[in-house]
């Protein structure tokens, strides 16, 4: 993603993780990441807020449905909105997950606080289990203001809102990855959400279900709520089926730092697994692999030269010279690849990248002579570019064929603007041209005619009409959207508006394109939790958390995976239909009326969903 050039002071104080407090007063202190306020004026706006200092539980937006696309203040500042709202409604389709929050407060520290979901009965007796709703609890991180803040990617006033980010700022706090466990303790004066996701079998048989979901304190019953769940009669595809081209980047380093295990060992590899089994369930089509070291080095101003993720990648390509010829082993990517197969990724492979990402380019390789690692800076056309890319293109090409991935494999560029693809583009040609058409590029549009994968950066999507997206699938070429460090809406930062992750496939399908890609999965720092910036916004690096034996979800994750089966029911309709109905046009205008989160009318997209679903069910 574009990371133009920028002093080495500045990003000495990224690197650094300064942060910033505004105000020289210390009030707040951390117990078991659980951020406790220990000074007189935050419990007394908390209060206010609360309108108590009893225990109260609420459902933020006031509506069980969309009360997953708001996020809750660790300590609200304003009156607490949801807490007259005493009935659950939630409206599904079948093969669906739907999210909801009921958060709980208190002028006392509550211990043990937990929820149980009952059975739902429906039609003719029928049951949607109770025990197969997952209940997670949402965890506070710290909001990490760097001393400056770069001048091409969003500030955090930009994208958040106190309905967002709350605290004193030493530090700010945010609510985002989302913890699986039985229970939890809560601090006095702070507000904590509990997250419900429902998984509506395929055999639901619709109709209306009636349950109820209980918030317990230790052993006593705090709120006891009645929930209906209409299912309609639609169906979700499962996630192997999905329209929605979803392409965001995982990187296995990072997985291996953060669980403490050996790199590319059998522990690493089952955690990857894990990982894989989770972008699987989202219908991720792309493998992505790395085929040369560190392929997102990047050349900073006054010669500084770094990875622009806190752990650089590796090459899953061993690369080998003689002192006459280049040689390759392919078993570590076979692996990568296979295994990603087996979690029910693809069928896409991206491989990374015969391109520098800003940077000189370069070639990293083992010296057989020697044993020794060489790295070596190369002109982009030169004669030693071309006789290891040269070497590179056919053995890669024969590798794919025996494997049987030919056909499936993409050359992958980031950010490489037109005139250096040009000049890729027509090496391809001329040593391997059996990937003239499989080009990935996540950039700009004017490099459209290179790529028969493209996903368009948000400054060019106005670009990318509706009939250039349509003449592109007609010729079978893919075309997606992305989004970095910018802009402030709509985003998938770690403070955007929970609603604006939601919103991103409505955005897709509303222009026509295939789907949607994100730079970053998982590239996180030594600590997400305690130091969440490396050197770019906070979120920008990472959609999830590290988990003990696998990913710990977001809100942002999991309200994209709810966008994208809200495109699946759109794409089914305008099958159905034929095209877009004036019904349709209507719901997706509504939708995506209003990209910033802090400012929209969380309901649009339930409305607009709603919509969606008639037209299926008439």
């Amino acid at each position: 993603m574009p990371r133009p050039a920028r002093t080495p002071a500045l990003i000495a104080s990224f690197l650094a993780g300064a942060l910033v407090a505004t105000t020289t007063t210390v009030i707040a202190v951390t117990d078991d990441d659980q951020h406790r306020p220990t000074t007189t004026w935050l419990t007394v706006k908390v209060a206010d807020a609360m309108g108590t200092r009893d225990t109260i539980t609420w459902i933020p937006s006031a509506s069980f449905a969309s009360s997953a696309e708001v996020r809750v203040p660790r300590y609200p500042m304003t009156a607490i909105q949801g807490k007259d709202t005493k009935t659950l409604a939630l409206d599904a389709v079948r093969g669906e997950q739907v999210s909801a929050q009921i958060a709980i407060a208190s002028g006392h520290s509550l211990d043990d606080v937990h929820a149980k979901v009952g059975d739902l009965t429906g039609p003719g007796g029928a049951q949607l289990d109770g025990d197969s709703t997952q209940v997670r609890f949402v965890k506070y991180v710290p909001v990490q203001r760097s001393k400056s803040e770069v001048d091409w990617s969003a500030t955090i006033d930009q994208v958040s809102s106190a309905q967002e980010v709350s605290g004193d700022r030493n530090p700010d706090v945010v609510g985002d990855p989302l913890e699986e466990r039985d229970s939890l303790d809560v601090p006095a004066y702070a507000a904590q959400p509990l997250w419900f996701t429902f998984h509506i079998p395929k055999s639901a048989r619709p109709g209306t279900y009636r349950g109820t979901v209980r918030i317990d304190v230790g052993d006593d019953t705090q709120a006891t709520y009645p929930l209906t769940i209409d299912v309609g009669d639609p169906t979700v595809p499962a996630p192997a089926a999905y329209k929605f081209f979803l392409d965001v980047w995982a990187q296995p380093e990072t997985i291996a730092q953060a669980n403490k295990v050996n790199l590319w060992s059998k522990e690493h590899w089952k955690l990857i697994s894990a990982y894989d089994q989770d972008l699987a369930s989202r219908g991720q089509k792309v493998i992505n692999t790395t085929i040369v070291d560190n392929p997102w080095h990047h050349q900073w101003s006054l010669g500084t030269r770094q990875s622009q993720t806190a752990t650089p990648y590796s090459s899953m390509v061993g690369w080998t010279w003689n002192g006459s010829r280049f040689a390759f082993d392919f078993a570590r990517w076979d692996k990568y690849v296979e295994t990603a197969r087996e979690a029910g990724l693809g069928p896409d492979i991206g491989a990374f990248s015969m391109l520098a990402f800003q940077d000189q380019e370069h070639l990293t390789y083992t010296d057989t002579r020697t044993g020794k690692t060489v790295h070596e800076n190369v002109d982009l056309g030169g004669d030693r570019w071309r006789r290891a890319w040269g070497a590179y293109l056919p053995a890669f090409e024969a590798h794919l064929k025996k494997k049987g991935w030919l056909e499936n494999t993409w050359l992958s560029f980031d950010e490489r603007p037109i005139s250096t693809m040009t000049i890729v583009k027509d090496f391809v040609h001329e040593v391997a041209p059996v990937f003239d058409d499989r080009i990935s590029v996540a950039g700009s549009i004017t490099t459209e005619g290179v790529a028969s994968n493209l996903s368009v950066d948000w400054g060019g999507i106005d670009a990318m009409t509706k009939e250039k997206a349509a003449e592109r699938r007609a010729a079978g070429r893919t075309t997606t959207f992305y989004v970095y460090g910018e802009p402030a809406h709509p985003n998938t930062l770690s403070y955007s508006p929970a609603v604006e992750s939601r919103m991103l496939p409505w955005i897709s399908a509303q222009r026509d394109l295939d789907g949607f890609l994100r730079w970053s999965y998982n590239s996180w720092t030594s600590d997400p939790f305690k130091q969440p910036v490396h050197i770019f916004t906070q979120g920008d690096e990472y959609l999830v958390y590290p988990g003990k034996n696998g990913p710990m979800s977001s809100i942002r994750w999991e309200q994209l995976k709810e966008g994208i089966e809200d495109y699946e029911l759109i794409t089914e309709l305008r099958t159905k239909d034929g095209g877009d109905s004036a019904a349709l046009t209507e719901a997706l205008t509504r939708a995506t009326r209003n990209v910033d989160g802090r400012t929209k009318d969380v309901t649009d997209i339930e409305a607009a969903r709603a919509v969606v679903v008639k037209g299926l069910t008439s």
